[in-house]
């Protein structure tokens, strides 16, 4: 698939549509698809000699994958933050004050 103009890059449902799939094979929530396609895009646009050479598809899919990658780690700290609360005993008077 030939890359749109840079100035069309944010709007491209082709672009979006082929970068939600790839997405959804890494991250399980339409949230996270989109996130991870709009920083997908957001990079492009911002730097589009990544994309230069013939392997444009590939690139665009390392970056997209990387994205998509964070955006687990970011999900599974955010779980571990929410589980910490229920292994740490509750501090209560008893335990707070010297014997």
């Amino acid at each position: 698939m030939p890359l749109p103009r840079r100035s069309d890059l944010p709007q491209d449902p082709q672009l979006r549509a082929l970068l939600r799939q790839w997405a959804s094979k890494f991250v399980d929530s339409d949230a996270a698809i989109d996130r991870v396609v709009q920083r997908t895009i957001n990079v492009i646009c911002d730097s589009p000699d990544l994309l230069d050479g013939a392997r444009m598809n590939e690139a665009l899919f390392a970056l997209l994958r990387r994205y998509a990658f964070d955006e687990n780690d970011l999900r599974a700290s955010r779980q571990a933050t929410d589980i910490i609360p229920d292994f740490v005993p509750a501090l209560d008077k008893e335990n707070t004050e010297p014997k």
